[in-house]
């Protein structure tokens, strides 16, 4: 939804709200008849690929986008489309293939991949009993990982090649190694869990794509969580144990936070839980607390208002630690939490004395992944609590099999990364996160800042350089985060990004200056309805939005493929790069 009093602020040139252009086709009509744009925007085309939000094909989205030429891919839950667009203003489908899990959402998403008459496509969840078929490629039960496909005909694709992962496909970026004869895929499957925490390099040779092979497992970092708890001489636990964060509360810093770890009494029952008031606590110490019966954050007050100067949450099951969930601003000293293992080791220790400090460069789940190649070669990818840089330049002992992490940056507040990008210069990182996975109302003027949020950072260093709220509230029955997203092409040193936003549609920055970004453009449809009921959320909205070549090409999760114009001085003489995986910056611009 528009808010009147936010789009007031907007530049004079786009306070008009427009009603359907004369010269628009019927279709594009009706594909966004309960929109509302900028002046500067003009719906070109349409190519319909309609979800219904209710019963027998619900659920089967539309997804990501490459392009090639005059042909754009398009993801689907079942499969992908193959669309002509050598006219903007009449796409064309030529293919809807569903050959994968036609009218089911088993393996879902379909990020695709495109280079040349090769085409890759994600597969997100273990394959069901028995096994699946996709492309005629058979993907063994409980496998996932990628398939490849043949699209020379894109009346007829043909599947090659099914590249299991460890921990399945979320997301895919290809890299291109052309002086080598192969295409690279750096692969996110979006998992925390041990072993999963970085990329999969999967080589697909483009003279046999048939005989696409994995390579190896990249690490985000170089310790396994994001913070370190240490126990000290002469403890029987003296050691180091890996650790998660909170989503409430400063992060723990790089210098540890030292003192004596006493595990807490708050005289009840289950008087180490912390759920009430702390008994005989040594202001200054470090607390130790059982994960149960309330939550984090109550537990963590309790401790602060004991005196502790940092908590440590011990899980009470079997398996890896997580962040802790919660908000209370009034809290003002570090949490972490680490496995339930390593508490009952800790607290046979005791009694000892500590730290809690924030690893050096800590692993972190991939859910997206940006690459730019050029002078910069530099890969981020966006997960858990912030992003994660590699180079690939050799001189920082770096290549395209085997990049090298530079570093590792947590961001307070953040929970599920989910978009990495760069600007072509290569000096600006974006990232983007997505607060309640993508299907919760995250967009309101009652959200929380940071919900609301995209940050730009120095891609070298991490330093923050600016924040960018989004401008357009939202209601409570529309699913909204920043999502997927690219930046413009220019070389006059102008930095222009556009990007979906689920149910705010799409919105178009310019960040040229990082601490003061302003939208200049935005197209934003009205609410759907939940037909089964109208009080509740019925996801949908713009998946992916993305400049390539000339014109904006909008991913609608359940209407199809968008196409619009932009008019706009700030985007003029953007180049023309002849084909683009969003996630993939084949070079870079001065």
């Amino acid at each position: 939804m528009r808010s009147a009093s936010r789009v007031a602020a907007l530049p004079i040139a786009l306070l008009l709200v427009l009603t359907m252009p004369a010269s628009a086709s019927a279709s594009v009509q009706e594909a966004v008849d309960t929109f509302t744009y900028s002046q500067n925007m003009h719906p070109l085309g349409y190519s319909a690929r309609e979800v219904p939000l209710t019963g027998t094909g619900s659920g089967i989205f539309n997804t990501d986008l490459a392009f090639w030429g005059k042909t754009a891919y398009q993801g689907t839950y079942e499969g992908f489309r193959i669309i002509d667009i050598t006219q903007p203003d009449n796409p064309a489908e030529i293919t809807n293939f569903t050959d994968c899990v036609a009218g089911t959402t088993n393996g879902n998403q379909g990020d695709v991949i495109i280079w040349e008459n090769v085409l890759v496509r994600s597969w997100n969840s273990p394959a069901g009993a028995g096994g699946r078929f996709c492309g005629g490629i058979f993907t063994p039960q409980g496998e996932e990982g990628v398939h490849v496909f043949d699209v020379s005909d894109p009346l007829n694709p043909v599947g090659l090649a099914f590249v299991a992962t460890p921990c399945g496909s979320h997301t895919a970026t290809g890299v291109p190694d052309v002086a080598n004869g192969r295409l690279l895929v750096y692969n996110s499957s979006s998992s925390g869990a041990t072993g999963c925490r970085g990329l999969d390099i999967i080589e697909v040779p483009l003279d046999d794509p048939a005989s696409a092979s994995y390579l190896r497992f990249e690490p985000s970092g170089l310790q396994s969580l994001p913070n370190i708890v240490t126990v000290d001489q002469p403890s029987p636990a003296a050691g180091t144990y890996a650790a998660t964060g909170a989503a409430f509360g400063p992060l723990p810093p790089t210098t540890p936070i030292a003192g004596a770890i006493e595990l807490v009494d708050d005289g009840s029952a289950a008087p180490t839980e912390g759920c009430g008031p702390l008994i005989g606590f040594t202001a200054g110490a470090i607390a130790l607390v059982d994960r149960g019966t309330c939550g984090f954050t109550v537990k963590v007050s309790n401790a602060q208002a004991a005196g502790a100067v940092a908590v440590i949450v011990a899980n009470n099951v079997a398996g890896a630690p997580f962040t802790m969930g919660g908000s209370d601003p009034a809290i003002v000293i570090p949490a972490v939490m680490i496995s339930q293992a390593d508490g009952a080791t800790i607290k046979a220790g005791l009694p000892a004395t500590g730290s809690v400090g924030a690893s050096p460069v800590p692993e972190r789940s991939c859910h997206d992944t940006g690459v730019i190649l050029g002078s910069v070669n530099l890969t981020a990818c966006a997960g858990g609590d912030g992003f994660s840089v590699w180079s690939m330049d050799p001189a920082d002992g770096g290549s395209l099999t085997d990049p090298q992490v530079l570093y590792s940056r947590s961001i307070p507040g953040i929970g599920i990364g989910h978009s990495a990008s760069f600007t072509w210069d290569g000096e600006v990182l974006i990232f983007g996160h997505e607060p309640g996975g993508g299907s919760q109302a995250q967009c309101q003027a009652t959200s929380s800042d940071v919900n609301r949020s995209l940050f730009f950072f120095g891609a070298r260093t991490g330093d923050e350089l600016g924040t960018f709220i989004h401008a357009r509230p939202q209601t409570n029955l529309e699913n909204c985060t920043w999502h997927n997203y690219n930046v413009v092409p220019l070389k006059n040193g102008r930095y222009v990004l556009v990007s979906a936003g689920y149910q705010s549609g799409l919105s178009v920055v310019d960040f040229s200056n990082p601490a003061s970004a302003q939208e200049i453009a935005f197209a934003d449809p009205a609410p759907l309805v939940n037909p089964d009921n109208p009080a509740a959320i019925e996801l949908g909205g713009d998946w992916s939005s993305y400049w390539y070549d000339g014109r904006i090409y909008e991913s609608d999760i359940t209407r199809g493929l968008i196409v619009w114009e932009l008019s706009a001085n700030k985007v003029a003489g953007a180049m023309k790069l002849g084909h683009l995986n969003p996630q993939t910056q084949e070079l870079s611009l001065p």
